[in-house]
């Protein structure tokens, strides 16, 4: 669609998408408990309540729309990053318009040099830690369709907000304290903040609440590392096996909060984007201005 001379882009919701969510993750809770796969003693029920909201959520344009414009305003002065202008008047609850945006898909980027394949690996962590620790709010989808790369301009073309939503400050400080006590490798200050996050809870065995202790000292060395070599999946493939061992030894993780829910989705699609792009990313540096002089210097 061309207005003014500029090019539109048009997202129109299919019709009866947002009735149907209601039973359509109903059944999806159904179909997951006869698989017998949820471990023993696993509540479903609030998350299928959780990603019931979110789809609601995510169907509302008119929600999305205010999104596109926040974060438009928020990363005006980042020019990394480009947002997609919104068109207000053309926008409904079942219709979003915004300025069309060229851009190839982030993954076409693994072929370019090393150089540019750090740099937008660095850039979308240290916006994931800005939404965070500055924002407050975040786009919670870490979908590589929802990254466009701009090989002339080197920017990053941000799309879909429908997963967008506020990060609790008391949240933010619970992980900015995780952070703390990792990089001090400080295992009884860690099993505090991961209690508090609610990785683990107070009826969780101690032998499962160390060996997840034990696997966050793992990450948090790791970070200390001068550069984050994504692409070697060493650390990833051993946290991934001793998981399903905590899994097959009866390990119930708690209900989780879905900030916290959403926060690790949006951690590990980053991860998974910069092992996909074979970047080397100088984390700590990243990390570095959230924490205080004393923990930074240790």
């Amino acid at each position: 669609v061309l207005r003014d001379g500029r090019t539109l882009a048009i997202k129109v919701q299919y019709p009866g998408v947002a009735r149907s969510i209601d039973s359509d993750v109903t059944n999806v809770g159904a179909l997951i408990r006869m698989t017998g796969l949820l471990p023993k003693g696993l509540d479903l029920a609030p998350y299928l309540a959780e990603a019931r909201q979110q789809l609601h959520d995510e169907t509302d344009y008119l929600r999305e729309a205010a999104q596109l414009q926040r974060f438009g305003e928020l990363l005006a002065d980042q020019p990394q990053f480009t947002v997609p202008g919104l068109h207000d008047d053309l926008t409904t609850g079942q219709v979003l318009a915004m300025d069309f945006v060229p851009g190839k898909s982030i993954e076409t980027a693994a072929d370019a040099p090393q150089d540019t394949r750090d740099r937008i690996a660095r850039d979308l962590i240290a916006l994931t830690l800005a939404e965070l620790f500055d924002f407050n709010a975040m786009q919670t989808d870490p979908n590589f369709a929802n990254y466009r790369w701009q090989a002339d301009t080197g920017r990053i073309v941000l799309l879909d907000f429908g997963a967008a939503r506020d990060i609790a400050p008391d949240v933010a400080a619970r992980y900015l304290a995780l952070i703390r006590a990792g990089l001090a490798d400080d295992p009884a200050a860690l099993g505090e903040c991961a209690e508090a996050i609610g990785f683990i809870g107070p009826a969780t065995q101690a032998t499962h609440r160390s060996q997840i202790i034990a696997m966050m000292r793992d990450v948090f060395a790791a970070l200390t590392a001068p550069q984050i070599d994504f692409a070697d999946q060493t650390l990833s493939r051993r946290l991934q096996r001793q998981g399903i061992a905590l899994a097959e030894d009866g390990f119930i993780p708690p209900p989780l909060p879905i900030d916290v829910l959403l926060l690790q989705r949006k951690f590990g699609g980053i991860f998974l984007l910069a092992a996909r792009l074979g970047a080397s990313v100088d984390v700590m540096a990243l990390l570095r201005p959230y924490l205080t002089p004393e923990t930074a210097e240790s």
